[in-house]
């Protein structure tokens, strides 16, 4: 009889441990989820951009940086 309950309590913990297991990876996928979503949000080098165009975005970029300080009173 002790060996159906050392039994059963193993089998409990079998369970446990694979739920406890099954939250991490998913909580992980979602980590995954939001980081990825996340490098379609924020600024930065895109992959696919050349060295030229990275040049020619930041030029405008600095370009429309600078116009809204020019309007600034001295």
């Amino acid at each position: 009889m002790p060996k159906t309950g050392l039994t059963d309590m193993a089998a409990l913990m079998g369970e446990a441990v694979e739920a406890v297991a099954a939250g991490q990876a998913m909580g992980l996928a979602l980590l995954k989820a939001e980081m990825e979503a996340l490098t379609h949000v924020m600024p930065g080098d895109a992959p696919e951009e050349t060295e030229a165009e990275a040049a020619q975005r930041r030029l405008g970029e600095e370009a429309a940086q600078e116009d809204g300080f020019d309007n600034m009173p001295v």
